[in-house]
């Protein structure tokens, strides 16, 4: 079984390997959550292009299975907005 840091390092990986699909700087690690035992979500955000002079951000769910380290799949995480 993977250990937290080693799902992170995994998630980077993956970004880094699609580097000429998915071109991001920045990359930040924002979140870390065993779902279940079998099961790793990583949520880490890129820098996005400036809108209208504002720096945004991206962010993106990595799910790294616990037992192989294989990322499993990647999804865009939609922020609630504030009230």
């Amino acid at each position: 079984m993977i250990d937290v840091k080693t799902a992170v390092r995994k998630a980077v990986e993956y970004v880094q390997e699609l580097q000429e699909y998915f071109p991001r700087s920045d990359i930040r690690l924002e979140e870390t959550e065993f779902v279940d035992p079998g099961l790793c979500e990583i949520t880490l955000s890129f820098s996005e292009n400036p809108m209208f002079g504002k720096l945004s951000r991206i962010y993106k769910i990595f799910r790294i299975d616990a037992e192989t380290g294989e990322v499993k799949s990647m999804k865009v995480r939609s922020l609630a907005a504030a009230s």
